[in-house]
């Protein structure tokens, strides 16, 4: 059903009812992008095309009985207006997030390399530390207190 939502956004952008964005490094438009059971539609921020999106998905729900739980879904905007940040919201009955965030543990804004690699290896060292921990025998972590000592 989620690759079906998919071809049904990308006939509304054919149509014109929908626009996407288009990044400046690329030729083609993009309106969404489709993660396991989530997914992340593009768009400018204008009043219009935030009622037909909420039209047409309320649309969609009604034709396949996959509704969109719009209090647990967010809205990221990018230099835009608070103002119109908050009318967009109410439109889609959804909360503002904020940038950075993540999604699977990922962030889903551009961020440094070193940034990035260096919260995941923490992460890493941190399930490691108690991994290690419980695999020692009551001598070894004796003889690791001493040599940490």
């Amino acid at each position: 059903m989620a690759e079906f939502l998919g071809i049904f956004i990308g006939k509304l952008v054919e149509k014109g009812e929908f626009r996407g964005l288009k990044p400046s490094s690329v030729d083609q438009v993009r309106s969404h992008q489709q993660f396991v059971d989530d997914s992340i539609i593009m768009e400018n921020s204008s009043m219009k095309y935030s009622r037909s999106l909420k039209k047409d998905l309320d649309r969609y729900g009604s034709a396949t009985g996959q509704l969109i739980n719009w209090s647990k879904s967010f809205v990221y905007f990018i230099n835009t207006l608070e103002r119109r940040q908050t009318k967009s919201s109410n439109i889609l009955r959804s909360q503002i997030g904020n940038l950075p965030a993540s999604y699977l543990g990922l962030p889903l804004c551009q961020v440094p390399l070193d940034t990035f690699w260096g919260a995941l290896v923490d992460k890493v060292h941190k399930k490691l530390a108690g991994w290690k921990g419980s695999l020692l025998s009551q001598a070894g972590k004796v003889q690791l207190l001493k040599s940490t000592l």
